[in-house]
Order: C-alpha cells, then sequence, then structure tokens
C-alpha cells in the first residue's frame, strides 16, 4: 500500500462516527417519595357534582361483603364486585341498580382478605384486565400480599355462572413490612399499581410498575405518605383524571392533569364528594365513562349510592 493510501486510510477510521450511546429508557411515570402537608380538615365539597342518590339494592344474597368494587369497560350498566376475606374465587357481575347477572369463578386465584378490585381499561396486547387485590391484612402479619390479574371477557347476561381463563399470581412485599391495606387502582395511562393503607396514621402509598413479574416476589416501592388514614376503598377514573378514595364517612377526590403522575395529583389537597353514611361502606369506583360513581356497603341487600356531575 502506498504513501498516500496509508494517509486516506487512517483519516477514514478517525472520521468514523462515534458508535451510538445507549441511554438508559427514561421513565415519564418515575415518582419520587413525597410526604403531603396539607390539611385533610376543612376541605370544601367539589361544586360539579349533584347530591348523591340511592340507585337501586344490592339483589344477590350472596354479595353480603362487598368490599370491592370496579366498572366493567364494554357495559357503562354493568358493575364487578367481591366478598371480603372468606369467599372463594370468585366475583359478581351486578347492574347499576343492583339486579344480580352472575358471578364468575377465577381459577388459579384465592381470598385470604380480598379488599379491592380494579379494571384497567387501557388494552394491554388487545385486552382490558381485571385485578383482584388479596392486600388486607387486619394484624399487619402476613409476609406478602398477593394480586391477581385476568383477562376481562365479554360475559354474557344469560344468567348462567361461568369461568374465567386462570389468574396470573403477582406477590409483593412492603419495603417497611406488613401492612394493612384495603384500597388499590390501576393507573390507566401507565399501567402502574398503587396500595394505600387503611390504619397507618399517615396513609402509605406504595407502587408497583408495570409490567408486573409472576416469577419472583417484587418489593413495592413507597412513593407517598397523604396525612390521614383509614382509607376502605379507591379507584381512579377510565380516563386517569381523577382518584377518589373513602373513608367510612367520607370520599375525597383529587383531580389530575394531562401527563401528571399519581404522586404529583396527590400532592394537592383534595376536594370533598357528596357520600351517603352506609352500614360499612368499603367499595366505591367510578362508572365506565367517569361521569358517576357507585358505592356500596358490606351486608345483604345493601343499597347502591351514586354520585353524578352536573
Amino acid at each position: 500500500m502506498g504513501k498516500y493510501s496509508w494517509i486516506l486510510l487512517i483519516l477514514a477510521v478517525s472520521c468514523k462516527p462515534d458508535a451510538p450511546i445507549n441511554e438508559p429508557d427514561l421513565d415519564p411515570w418515575a415518582e419520587s417519595y413525597t410526604e403531603m402537608n396539607y390539611a385533610m380538615s376543612g376541605l370544601v365539597f367539589a361544586d360539579n357534582f349533584n347530591p348523591i342518590i340511592q340507585n337501586g339494592s344490592v339483589q344477590s344474597a350472596q354479595l353480603k361483603e362487598a368490599s370491592g368494587l370496579a366498572p366493567c369497560s364494554y357495559r357503562s350498566d354493568w358493575l364487578y364486585a367481591h366478598n371480603d376475606g372468606g369467599d372463594y374465587n370468585r366475583f359478581f357481575i351486578l347492574d347499576t341498580t343492583g339486579k344480580h347477572v352472575k358471578s364468575v369463578i377465577v381459577p388459579f386465584s384465592g381470598n385470604r382478605d380480598m379488599e379491592d378490585m380494579a379494571v384497567d381499561p387501557n388494552p394491554i396486547n388487545g385486552h382490558a384486565y381485571v385485578y383482584l387485590a388479596d392486600i388486607g391484612d387486619n394484624n399487619a402479619v402476613y409476609p406478602q400480599i398477593k394480586v391477581y390479574r385476568f383477562k376481562e371477557e365479554k360475559f354474557t347476561d344469560n344468567g348462567r355462572d361461568t369461568t374465567t381463563e386462570k389468574a396470573e399470581t403477582y406477590n409483593f412485599v412492603y419495603p417497611d413490612g406488613p401492612r394493612d391495606a384495603e384500597s388499590m387502582f390501576i393507573d390507566p395511562w401507565s399501567h402502574h399499581m398503587y396500595i394505600f393503607t387503611k390504619r397507618d396514621s399517615r396513609t402509605r402509598v406504595y407502587k408497583a410498575k408495570f409490567p408486573f413479574d409472576a416469577t419472583q416476589t417484587t418489593t413495592l416501592e413507597k412513593v407517598a405518605q397523604i396525612p390521614y388514614s383509614g382509607f376502605v376503598g379507591g379507584d381512579i377514573s377510565s380516563d386517569g383524571k381523577n382518584i377518589v378514595l373513602k373513608t367510612y364517612a367520607q370520599v375525597f377526590l383529587w383531580e389530575r392533569n394531562a401527563g401528571e403522575t399519581i404522586v404529583s395529583a396527590l400532592s394537592r389537597q383534595p376536594k370533598l364528594l357528596p357520600y351517603k353514611n352506609e352500614k360499612q361502606g368499603e367499595s366505591i369506583c367510578w362508572s365506565r365513562d367517569a361521569k358517576r360513581y357507585y358505592t356500596v356497603s358490606e351486608g345483604t341487600n345493601e343499597p347502591i349510592f351514586m354520585g353524578s356531575r352536573k
């Protein structure tokens, strides 16, 4: 190779562009631990909701400890509900007036102390998913909690009980020891899971990042504390814009801005929503179109209450 050929080769190598640097993917929903410091007394009611009304009563005598409630993603007149611990691996379909449609067995799930359920309506591989949260632990003694997930099927209203595909089981542990929790929802924007404790003097908020791993036990991430306690149910609207958490006496609303994380939305002082005191009201959910919300109490043939936007 001649003198000038060597020079050209050296120049070609030295001028070759650097290989691209593979930077880690940035999580647009990343959250830093935040302790909320607003007052939870003297709250005002949201001014765009009507007074709550009774919309019907639970017809099925088998749904006697309603502890979780979620909206069907494809029928605006259907709700899903489940009993507290002690029932077997099933949930119920009822319409918004309380009429019984059917019960549904969920293979490979259980009910040690089922406390909430949720539907993620934002399709994953073409499917909406239902989640059952076995997260109750009154004495804070269980080393881990379980959440079951299964595909939401297009159920019929033929009155016959049915069975879903088998559920996936996700095992979680808290980073700071066992907790009692009764509120869980899935963020439809990120698919992340959020769990809220009940008995801590300041509610602890934990997060499980999507996708969830069914092959091992996952440690939840503690992302927030709310200066209040006693939350027994919660939900986020299907459009991701409204978060509700309820105690036995009040319902709290946090409104969420476009592109905002859950923790950022919770960092603002909530408003109150109309609520009718129930015997032991532990269930709340939004309607499919996010224009209404429903509450149901434990007990036989309990009323279904409905709040609606003006």
